[in-house]
């Protein structure tokens, strides 16, 4: 039995401007980053102490990482769009606002999945001789 989904024509388009609309939300997580990492470098300098580069440091990686899945996100690599899934995974536990984030992503990457957005990793198997063949020669002899 074979299960064919039905699509409805503007599917595909609708689902190419989710993810563009994903990639832009990455993109301001990036900004909103850059402005923790930003606030984090005053508080260094108000009080010199050299643990308080954490923030900063680990605000900058993280908006690197923003927007890299944002650019490739918005150019369809199928990479990027595992990190959503797990960028999106991490906030759902941010409740509220991280949380209907979250929700929003994943919604939006699935569908897009669906719709066939992303390239697929299948590929089709040639078809070979099998691994483990029953020959009749090997079948145990009976006992006489």
């Amino acid at each position: 039995m074979t299960v064919t989904r039905v699509q409805r024509p503007g599917a595909p388009a609708f689902a190419r401007r989710l993810v563009q609309a994903v990639g832009f939300v990455f993109y301001l997580l990036a900004v909103q980053a850059v402005l923790t990492a930003a606030v984090g470098i005053s508080v260094f300098w108000s009080g010199r102490i050299a643990s308080d580069l954490i923030l900063p440091t680990a605000s900058t990686l993280l908006a690197a990482a923003y927007a890299a899945v944002g650019y490739h996100l918005r150019r369809h690599h199928l990479w990027a769009r595992n990190f959503a899934f797990a960028f999106a995974a991490v906030s759902l536990f941010a409740f509220p606002v991280g949380t209907g984030l979250g929700l929003v992503i994943v919604g939006c990457l699935v569908n897009a999945s669906r719709a066939g957005v992303f390239p697929s990793m299948r590929q089709e198997m040639a078809e070979e001789e099998p691994l483990l063949r029953l020959e009749p020669e090997l079948v145990p002899e009976r006992a006489v």
